[in-house]
């Protein structure tokens, strides 16, 4: 079978040529200083309402609090929950880090990387976009791996779709770099998407 389904750990313990998950020292200090943001303004706020509560207290309380909780919760330090692909010699891996599943196809399955950046439908930037050839059930077994649904804008012709992935945290240039080793890199028509403009890096 050339698409299948797998365990994310399973294919985090094999030697991967590239995976798209955050850096680890932009990642944990992140998220360091958002805790420490957090637990400052639950602090000032309860010091400042000594004399009586506020409205600002509350507003410091409850969205500083809620924040906090957040950034105590343990899931949100693991760097697993935001890979979204990864690649090796031979295999592609498309990656749902909530749910830790991977659907594995070949690499020749690829057949562009697309340069240009789209909006997607969350409102996070897509980076880039590979295209895949699948059938009907390999799509659907891919969209019902990763939580998503088809959209029109990128179906492409019968067998040819469309995946869009974030840039989680990476340097631009060198994302585009490390990906356009699948596939022969085109741009997208200007009319879909700015192409990659070079003062429009997001992390220089």
């Amino acid at each position: 079978m050339t698409v299948q389904r797998l365990p994310l750990p399973q294919v985090l313990e094999q030697p991967l040529e590239f995976v798209l998950s955050p850096p680890a020292g932009r990642f944990y200090l992140t998220h360091a200083l958002v805790l420490l943001a957090s637990l400052t303004a639950v602090g000032l706020s309860l010091w400042d309402a000594q004399t009586g509560f506020g409205l600002i207290h509350w507003v410091g309380l409850i969205f500083g609090g809620t924040v906090l909780l957040l950034s105590l919760w343990p899931a949100s330090w693991s760097r697993q929950r935001l890979i979204n692909l990864a690649f090796d010699s031979e295999r592609l891996y498309l990656v749902n880090g909530s749910s830790k599943q991977v659907i594995s196809l070949p690499r020749e399955r690829v057949r562009a990387v697309n340069k240009g950046k789209l909006p997607g439908h969350d409102g996070a930037i897509i980076a880039f976009t590979l295209d895949l050839e699948l059938n009907e059930q390999e799509l659907a077994q891919v969209h019902d791996t990763l939580g998503t649904q088809a959209e029109e804008r990128f179906k492409l012709d019968e067998d040819r779709y469309r995946f869009g992935f974030v840039g989680n945290w990476q340097n631009r240039r060198q994302l585009l770099a490390a990906v356009s080793v699948l596939a022969p890199a085109v741009i997208i028509p200007a009319a879909v998407a700015d192409e990659d403009d070079e003062d429009d890096e997001w992390d220089d």
